[in-house]
């Protein structure tokens, strides 16, 4: 409550001057009594916080009803103000106190002007780091749309190859043949099965016609280490066809 914000900042006004009054004539620099001034401020500074903020209704009521005693305590801030006031003077010179209010209000505007300054960096931080997070964004967008359009340029530029430039490119792996020689032949019908062997144990069969035979020599696909083929197998698989 403010009532009770009134009395502390009285309590510690009082406390304060009192110290001050029973070792100014001990103290060699305001130094000395620097604390004890400092606590008349801030009991000066409690009891100067505008009343009724925060309050209830009744509260507010309460306050004032007792406007008097608020009366009676600011005028009693008002006398040991300037009681401090003297007894500092007639220590220290007579602008000793003029010399702290100064002081004091310099430092306010410092702290209150270093304080303005934190939050104006505090904000252009914040500022460049958004802007960060935007350029960021944008490179990132136009890297990705760059892939994108190297991709698809370079898919539809492969589409253009030659068959040549396919194999040259490796979009195509041509195939690998090796001579084979013949090593047998199947008559069936209306036709001859010719078997072929290559190099590496490459096997190769190939069908044709009675007048055209099997050539002594083919040119197969190598393939190493494959399974000789079976006649009767293939055979048998023509036969189920033919059916």
């Amino acid at each position: 409550m403010v009532v009770a914000e009134i009395l502390t900042g009285i309590a510690l006004v009082q406390k304060s001057v009192e110290f001050i009054k029973s070792n100014i004539s001990t103290a060699n620099d305001i130094k000395d009594i620097a604390n004890q001034i400092d606590g008349f401020f801030t009991g000066e500074a409690q009891m100067n916080k505008k009343q009724g903020k925060g309050m209830s209704i009744a509260e507010q009521f309460g306050s004032v009803e007792n406007s008097a005693t608020d009366f009676i305590d600011r005028k009693l801030l008002e006398e040991k103000r300037n009681e401090l006031k003297q007894i500092i003077n007639l220590r220290f010179g007579p602008t000793a106190w003029d010399e702290i209010i100064s002081e004091r209000a310099t430092r306010i505007a410092e702290a209150k002007e270093a304080q303005r300054l934190r939050v104006i960096e505090a904000r252009q931080q914040q500022k460049e780091f958004i802007d960060t997070l935007q350029t960021m964004g944008i490179i990132f967008c136009v890297i990705a749309v760059l892939v994108i359009g190297f991709v698809v340029a370079l898919k539809a530029y492969a589409k253009g190859y030659t068959y040549q430039q396919k194999v040259n490119q490796g979009i195509i792996k041509e195939p690998k043949y090796t001579m084979c020689l013949r090593k047998k032949m199947v008559a069936f019908k209306n036709g001859l099965a010719c078997i072929y062997q290559g190099a590496g144990k490459t096997f190769e069969i190939e069908f044709t016609d009675m007048q055209t035979s099997c050539p002594r020599k083919y040119k197969c696909v190598y393939n190493p280490n494959s399974k000789e083929p079976n006649i009767d197998d293939v055979m048998k698989s023509l036969k189920d066809a033919v059916k």
